[in-house]
């Protein structure tokens, strides 16, 4: 039996799977090209048409299913196993879209409640896909011993894988937020530093202004006594009768003779 889906390559997320998957050249690349392909996954799995598919104008997976791509077909196929596993506790669901610039191309994006389930569950859904449109050559794959492999896988391994992802991607998460806190902190250490430089300068500068009025006042001070003291001196040494103070003398007035005229001496 022919490999008719390649698997190139598969990005695990916190929340999501996203495979990029090719359809080969000689597989159809729409489900019409093939009904009874078509046909073979749907006996296979008759509950798949009950699926949601919000991104094509219908409600369910039923009326586009006959003509879809066949990488479509294969995101519903997994979401079944996934949806029979008991190890899947979430509501199972995925996206397809085509890869720009590559030719049957596409990549494949599935929720993703535990990394080693989902790729088990993908691979085997190829697998299928190759019986289906393969010509039904070969063993019929059992849906339902799928889903309890699958189950049986994952409580093999436990939790540890799951775990230890994330406690992985929750460390490198821890680092970046760290390393983002100190780059912050040093920031606004050297903020504070070079707020500090400038008010000590400031501070330093008014203790200066302080320090310089006392002495200032003090010189000023000392050089007014100086002058009055100069003054006082000199007024006693050039002070004369010139500058006595100015007495102004009246004579007494002559006696007054009958029938003669008064007689008036004037100061000046």
């Amino acid at each position: 039996m022919a490999q008719l889906i390649d698997i190139l390559r598969v990005e695990v997320g916190l929340k999501n799977l996203v495979a990029r998957v090719r359809v080969s050249d000689e597989a159809p690349l729409m489900t019409s090209e093939d009904l009874q392909g078509t046909t073979r996954v749907y006996k296979l799995m008759p509950h798949i048409v009950e699926h949601a598919c919000l991104g094509d104008a219908s409600e369910t997976f039923k009326e586009v299913m006959g003509n879809t791509e066949l990488a479509h077909l294969l995101e519903h196929v997994t979401v079944e196993l996934l949806s029979r596993s008991a190890a899947s506790a979430e509501v199972s669901s995925g996206r397809t879209y085509p890869v720009p610039g590559e030719a049957r191309t596409y990549d494949v994006e599935l929720s993703c409640p535990d990394d080693v389930l989902v790729c088990a569950a993908l691979s085997s859904a190829v697998w299928v896909m190759d019986w289906a449109f393969g010509g039904g050559e070969g063993p019929r794959p059992d849906v339902d011993a799928i889903a309890e492999g699958l189950t049986g896988l994952v409580q093999s391994l436990g939790d540890e894988p799951a775990e230890a992802y994330e406690r992985e991607v929750q460390e490198e998460i821890d680092a970046e937020v760290e390393k983002r806190r100190d780059e912050l902190l040093a920031q606004r250490e050297d903020e504070l530093a070079q707020r500090r430089a400038l008010a000590e300068a400031a501070a330093a500068a008014a203790a200066d202004q302080a320090r310089a009025r006392p002495e200032a006042w003090q010189s000023a001070q000392e050089s007014l006594g100086s002058s009055d003291d100069e003054r006082s001196g000199d007024a006693g040494d050039v002070l004369d009768s010139s500058q006595a103070p100015f007495v102004e003398t009246v004579d007494e007035p002559g006696p007054v003779t009958d029938g003669g005229d008064v007689e008036v001496e004037l100061p000046w």
